[in-house]
């Protein structure tokens, strides 16, 4: 059994010689980082460089790609994420994740002013107003 104990450590999250592939293509290589708990870490490079994809891997959300693995080593506080032991799902209420992108709920602004319009035609027209 893993100890899943959130031990006190220098730092938060640790990487070392992080690889990660989609597949056979290695998208990112060898990254080592120290995060520092309570401390904001930019992590700032050009477009297609493999950021998120690091993100990602803090809390395992490339285990839904299909493909996707890693090598080297994630350690939160510590524990070795990647550990087979652990729990995927433990981990990603551990480590929460800011999308870059916005994820709109299916009913977008747009969509509920065009349902208020036609709501508003069809009680004018059962009212015969204008």
């Amino acid at each position: 059994m893993v100890d899943t104990e959130i031990k006190p450590q220098t730092y938060a999250i640790t990487t070392r010689d992080l690889d990660i592939y989609y597949g056979s293509f290695r998208a990112v290589k060898g990254v080592n980082l120290d995060i520092e708990p309570r401390k904001i870490t930019a992590i700032i490079g050009p477009s297609g460089c493999g950021k998120s994809t690091v993100l990602r891997c803090f809390n395992r959300m490339n285990d839904f790609i299909p493909g996707a693995r890693i090598t080297g080593s994630v350690l939160f506080h510590g524990l070795d994420i990647y550990d087979p032991k652990v729990d995927a799902v433990n981990v990603r209420k551990q480590i929460g994740m800011v999308f870059q992108k916005p994820n709109p709920f299916p009913k977008s602004i747009f969509n509920i002013g065009i349902h208020l319009h036609c709501l508003f035609k069809e009680i004018t027209c059962f009212f015969n107003i204008g």
